[in-house]
């Protein structure tokens, strides 16, 4: 430990400015200060670093790179017994005028991408020294930090991104992590606010990171990131919902109607592929199906569902037809072939059919009464029943749809 002479001690007490008396103080500090040596308290144990951290801002959190810009303050404290020193009690702690000459712990961020040390006006470094060796360092720093993500639930997603400390040339044995014992080891800033997440919890944990070259101390926290999807149910899921009550006003459209009905089903099968490629776009291409991916593909599916339905009626409406002059056609065939028959037979006397034969010839069968099951009574036309079976089958297949698919992700996390 370093003892101050007591010249020194009486120009600490008796200086007119104190930043004179700390400039001794360091001067001897400094004479023969091994600045790139680890400090030992002993042979057995290595330097104990306690770290805690002050999160300041999360500026963007960016899905297609799997990345998070957030800026920190990080403040580590140590021990190094070659600075300790005794000034009588003058001064509490010394404020290092050139912290780059005191040895400070080798840390960096695993999962780094970039970073910066700001120094707009002066470097954002603060380091402190007190008496007996102690010393606290305090930078400010902004980091973009790697965040792998995981798109199963998008967009009702919820995503941990961490931020991993580490030593870079010091193994544990000579330098161990630790997060601080005073305080919340990791604040976050008040009125913290991200536009398109919510941070609901901030855990922390310490870990060893294994390579070549040995075991290394680390420290790990972890943001549980929760992704606002409000703005996907006003953009995305109330839009394609309206999409498919608009194909379904063509169950309403008479068969006879062709166009109108095809246009209400082509019409939101191209605003839905709209919508969904747009949401797609706010994502990188993944392997798995996506939440969003389970939903256009079943709109998907039931918007083509009712433009094969319009087809099919169309189909069976304009075959109805057909068999309807077909057997129009044979009727006055027959009736023609009959009353020339009776002619010949008959003689012309006799040959001329009564008005109520020709109407009974001519007349057309009844197509029956309608199928009745209870109140519900269907057409016994099948063109029709096709129809009123849609109006009532898809509202009540989406129903069933949306009680499975809302339950399944939106619990995942509860």
């Amino acid at each position: 430990m370093w003892l101050m002479s007591p010249s020194l001690i009486n120009a600490a007490r008796n200086s007119t400015g104190q930043t004179w008396a700390e400039h001794d103080i360091w001067d001897v500090l400094m004479e023969s200060y091994p600045s790139k040596m680890l400090p030992r308290r002993n042979t057995t144990h290595g330097t104990l670093c306690k770290v805690n951290l002050l999160i300041r801002g999360i500026s963007k959190v960016d899905d297609m790179k799997m990345e998070y810009t957030i800026q920190l303050t990080l403040r580590q404290e140590w021990n190094d017994d070659r600075l300790a020193f005794d000034d009588r009690g003058v001064h509490e702690y010394l404020t290092a005028p050139d912290p780059e000459k005191i040895w400070t712990p080798d840390l960096f961020f695993q999962n780094e991408r970039e970073g910066h040390a700001h120094s707009l006006m002066a470097p954002n470094v603060l380091l402190r020294l007190y008496r007996n060796g102690d010393i606290m360092k305090s930078s400010r720093i902004t980091l973009t930090l790697a965040c792998p993500m995981d798109f199963h639930f998008f967009p009702m997603d919820r995503q941990v991104c961490e931020i991993r400390l580490a030593s870079y040339g010091f193994t544990k044995d000579d330098l161990d992590l630790q997060w601080s014992t005073l305080g919340s080891s990791v604040q976050v800033a008040a009125g913290l606010n991200l536009p398109r997440f919510i941070l609901n919890e901030v855990k922390t944990d310490t870990c060893t990171s294994t390579t070549s070259t040995g075991v290394y101390a680390c420290l790990k926290v972890s943001l549980f990131l929760e992704r606002r999807w409000a703005y996907f149910l006003v953009h995305t899921y109330i839009p394609s919902i309206m999409m498919l009550f608009i194909s379904w006003i063509s169950f309403w459209i008479s068969p006879e109607s062709t166009a109108p009905r095809i246009v209400l089903c082509m019409a939101p099968l191209f605003g839905l592929a709209s919508i969904g490629t747009h949401v797609n776009d706010q994502v990188p291409q993944v392997s798995y199906t996506k939440a969003s991916d389970v939903w256009f593909g079943f709109c998907n599916i039931l918007l083509f569902s009712a433009l094969v339905v319009a087809a099919i009626v169309n189909y069976r409406k304009r075959m109805d037809k057909l068999k309807e002059t077909q057997q129009k056609d044979r009727m006055e065939y027959g009736r023609d072939f009959n009353l020339e028959a009776q002619h010949r037979l008959m003689g012309p006397s006799k040959s001329a059919p009564s008005g109520e034969e020709e109407e009974a010839v001519s007349k057309p069968k009844p197509k029956g009464r309608p199928c009745c099951f209870g109140r519900l009574c269907l057409p016994f036309d099948r063109v029709e029943k096709i129809d009123y079976l849609a109006r009532f089958l898809f509202p009540v297949i989406f129903l069933i749809f949306n009680i499975i698919y809302w339950p399944c992700y939106l619990s995942k996390y509860d």
